[in-house]
C-alpha cells in the first residue's frame, strides 16, 4: 500500500502537467484499484480509454473496478468492448482474461 501510495503521488503530479496522458491515466485509474478507491479508479480508467481506446489492458482493468463496485452488467459491457479492441490488436493475455470474466459474470458466479 505504501508503493501505491507513492504511485498514486507521482500519477498525480503527471496529471497536473498532462491531463490527458493516457500512460498516466491508466497507471492512476490501476493503482486506486490497488487501494481500494474503485469508484475513483473507473473515473480515471474510462477517460483513459477516451484517450487511447486501443489499450485492451485499460478495458481489463476497468472491469474488474467495475466488478468490485457490484456493477456487474457494466462490467460485462466494457470487457466487451474490451474484447473487441483485444481481438484487433492481436492482444491475447487480457482478450482470454476479459472473455472468462464475462463467462463467469453471466454464469451469475462470483470469482
Amino acid at each position: 500500500l505504501k508503493e501505491a501510495s507513492r504511485k498514486k503521488a507521482m500519477f498525480a503530479q503527471v496529471l497536473e502537467i498532462d491531463a490527458e496522458d493516457s500512460i498516466a491515466l491508466f497507471g492512476m485509474g490501476s493503482t486506486l484499484a490497488v487501494l481500494g478507491e474503485h469508484e475513483e479508479a473507473c473515473v480515471h480508467l474510462a477517460r483513459a480509454a477516451e484517450v487511447d481506446a486501443s489499450n485492451s489492458a485499460v478495458y481489463l482493468r476497468w472491469g474488474r473496478s467495475l466488478e468490485a463496485l457490484s456493477r456487474e452488467l457494466d462490467a460485462v459491457e466494457i470487457y466487451r468492448k474490451g474484447m473487441d479492441v483485444a481481438s484487433r490488436r492481436g492482444d491475447l493475455m487480457p482478450l482470454r482474461e476479459m472473455e472468462h470474466r464475462v463467462l463467469i459474470l453471466e454464469a451469475g458466479q462470483v470469482s
